[in-house]
């Protein structure tokens, strides 16, 4: 066995013991992982008292949920200790000595209905929520990457295809509260479209789609997606006033992985350099807008990253879906709740 074993020889081990696939000694060097880092055990004790809250009925309220869980997770100063001294008892009778040597051997397993969830905290998967959503052992945490419901910041630019990460860009729009009978989905603000062209537009006659971009840096997480195991998600929420039952209107959300040069030289704003030259695509535009300004429709989009990607460009499109009534105006059309989050997927083969 090795005793003096890697973080990554560590971690493998774990995931094997998890997915019933264990190796010779596996069990110790887990044991060993875990005796030596206490935070990890609380960590672990934590995920696997919230994973038992979530499988007890539901609560009555969701306030009623959020207080039961803060009670139920405030463990003692010595719950650490306690948590290995029941670990250990679980173990079959042996010596002290072989009993730590062989802490996670046959018991390990025995708790797999919870390993899901216990996996995803050792791993260092993180939550977004207290209603969490876990994933498989060695896919790492979630990170958002943009989180806009136009509370607060500047009105977006109007000069088409960002080249300037961290803000929006596009068509004609406006930030605006409440309006025609439109609600915000959260908070007092949301974006209006506009019109379907920008400062300077060449030839914007004919024009029937408004465009909002924002491009933003993924340098700063390379080392979580360096190995192609990377996925971005796009989501988005439309919502529009009564409009007319002879029109129609479409919603599209896009991501495009970009190289920092092709990002930043201005050439995405040039023909079809963003289809071209772009590294990996994903589009949605199944999304159809209803005539009830009570309900926001959300539509989402995945891409996974391939590892030279230094941006991600998100484009949030709305068109004129009838031939007959498209024009360059959007009467009352509106986005709100925009989240980019970047998680981990296996890596492809």
């Amino acid at each position: 066995m090795n005793t003096n074993p890697t973080p990554d020889e560590l971690q493998a081990a774990l995931t094997r013991l998890i997915e019933g696939e264990a190796e010779p000694h596996d069990d110790a060097l887990v044991a060993q992982m875990l005796r030596a880092n206490p935070e990890l055990r609380a960590q672990l004790r934590q995920q696997l008292q919230l994973d038992a809250l979530l499988r007890l009925e539901a609560e009555p309220t969701a306030e009623a949920f959020v207080e039961s869980v803060a009670a139920r997770t405030q463990p003692p100063a010595d719950d650490d200790a306690a948590f290995l001294r029941r670990v250990t008892a679980a173990l079959p009778t042996a010596s002290s000595e072989a009993a730590n040597q062989r802490l996670f051997r046959g018991s390990w397993l025995s708790w797999r209905p919870l390993t899901a969830a216990a996996a995803g905290i050792v791993l260092g998967m993180f939550c977004t929520s207290i209603v969490f959503a876990y994933v498989a052992p060695s896919l790492g945490k979630v990170i958002t990457l943009l989180q806009e419901s136009f509370e607060s910041g500047p009105a977006p630019l109007v000069i088409g295809v960002p080249i300037q990460a961290g803000k929006w860009s596009g068509d004609f729009t406006e930030v605006v509260g409440e309006q025609q009978g439109v609600k915000p989905e959260s908070g007092t603000k949301m974006l209006r479209f506009l019109r379907a062209d920008f400062e300077g537009k060449v030839k914007p006659e004919g024009s029937y789609i408004s465009d909002v971009y924002q491009l933003i840096d993924l340098r700063p997480y390379e080392r979580e997606f360096a190995d192609d195991g990377a996925v971005v998600k796009l989501s988005a929420a439309f919502n529009a006033f009564a409009f007319p039952a002879e029109e129609a209107f479409g919603c599209s959300v896009s991501l495009q992985a970009l190289d920092a040069e092709t990002a930043m030289n201005g050439s995405t704003r040039v023909g079809e350099t963003l289809l071209t030259d772009c590294l990996a695509m994903a589009r949605n535009s199944r999304l159809k807008v209803d005539r009830d300004p009570a309900t926001w429709q959300r539509l989402n989009a995945e891409l996974r990253l391939p590892p030279n990607a230094d941006f991600i460009l998100i484009r949030i499109g709305l068109e004129h879906s009838n031939k007959a009534q498209r024009r360059e105006t959007f009467d009352g059309h509106y986005l709100d709740g925009v989240r980019l989050t970047l998680a981990r997927r296996a890596p492809l083969p």
